[in-house]
């Protein structure tokens, strides 16, 4: 957080709170998903793999969701 205020962006905790909020809900689909196994070795498993393979998921979709809101909004292709 102190890189933003040097830099003088106004990214506070209430500017945060909704990307918090969002990551609630990945934990959440996270636990959902790896509840869906049966046994704890299963479950043990798949968060390791989860941390290793889908840990560089989100911020891949964030780019191309970003082109796509920003081309929604001013029209831009």
């Amino acid at each position: 957080m102190a890189a933003p205020r040097r830099l003088d962006y106004p990214w506070d905790a209430e500017l945060l709170a909704p990307y918090a909020e969002l990551m609630i809900e990945v934990a959440r689909r996270d636990l959902d998903f790896m509840a869906t196994h049966g046994s704890e070795a299963e479950k043990a498993e798949t968060a390791v793999a989860s941390a290793v393979i889908f840990r560089p998921v989100p911020p891949a979709l964030h780019r191309p969701a970003q082109e796509e809101e920003s081309a929604r909004r001013y029209g831009i292709e």
